[in-house]
C-alpha cells in the first residue's frame, strides 16, 4: 500500500511540473510575441517620409496658405509619383483644381503662375429648402434661376445660371425656422456678374451634381 501511494504520489509531482513547465513556455513565448510586436510597430512607424496633405477641401484658382495643409508620415508604393514631401514648400502655390480634404498634394495640382489665380469668393442667400440636405463643403454644384407663379402668372422656365460651383462655406443660421441661409461658393471671376444678377429676381436653387 505504501509503494502505490509513493507511486501516486510521485506520478501526480511529475504531471504538475508538467503542467508548470507547459504554462512557463506559453507565458514565455506570449512574452517573446509582444516583444516582437513592439519591435515591428516602432519600426512601421519609423518607415516613410514626410508629404504635405490638405486639412480642408479648395477650389482650383486659389493661393495655398499655411492653414490649409499639414504633415503626414505616409509609405508610398514605387509606382506614385509627384506627391510634395517635407523639402518642398507649398505654400503660395496656385491650386489647378478642385481638391478634397485629405489629399496629398502633388506637383500636377499646383501652379506658380499669377494667371491661374483666376477665382473669387462670394455669399448668397438661399432658402434652406432650395438647398439639398446633403450638401457639404468641397461640393461641386449647379446654381438655377427659379422664378415663383404669383395670382395665376406665367413664369419662366427654370434656368440653370452656373455649374462647376464649389461650396466654400454653409451658414445654418436660419436654416432651422424656414429662412434663406448664407452659401459661400467659389468661382471664376468672370462668372460673378452673372449669378449677381441672378439673385435680382426669382430665386436660387442649389443642385447636387454627382454622377
Amino acid at each position: 500500500m505504501c509503494i502505490f501511494r509513493a507511486r501516486y504520489r510521485a506520478a501526480m509531482n511529475s504531471h504538475v511540473e508538467k503542467k508548470s513547465h507547459s504554462r512557463l513556455l506559453v507565458a514565455g513565448a506570449l512574452f517573446l510575441t509582444s516583444i516582437i510586436a513592439s519591435l515591428l510597430i516602432a519600426y512601421i512607424s519609423s518607415t516613410g517620409d514626410k508629404f504635405w496633405v490638405l486639412k480642408h477641401p479648395l477650389p482650383r484658382g486659389v493661393q495655398i496658405a499655411s492653414s490649409d495643409i499639414s504633415l503626414v508620415k505616409v509609405t508610398l508604393g514605387r509606382g506614385a509619383q509627384g506627391y510634395l514631401s517635407s523639402s518642398i514648400n507649398p505654400i503660395g502655390s496656385i491650386t489647378v483644381r478642385n481638391l478634397s480634404a485629405g489629399s496629398l498634394l502633388n506637383v500636377a495640382d499646383l501652379s506658380k503662375s499669377g494667371e491661374e489665380l483666376d477665382t473669387e469668393s462670394l455669399s448668397i442667400a438661399v432658402r434652406a429648402a432650395d438647398l439639398p440636405a446633403t450638401s457639404y463643403v468641397g461640393e461641386i454644384v449647379s446654381l438655377y434661376q427659379v422664378f415663383d407663379a404669383r395670382n395665376g402668372e406665367v413664369v419662366p422656365e427654370p434656368l440653370r445660371v452656373m455649374s462647376g460651383v464649389f461650396i466654400k462655406e454653409i451658414s445654418q443660421k436660419g436654416a432651422n425656422f424656414g429662412g434663406d441661409l448664407a452659401l459661400t461658393i467659389t468661382v471664376h471671376r468672370d462668372d460673378v456678374p452673372a449669378i449677381l444678377a441672378a439673385t435680382s429676381s426669382g430665386r436660387l436653387v442649389v443642385v447636387a451634381s454627382r454622377g
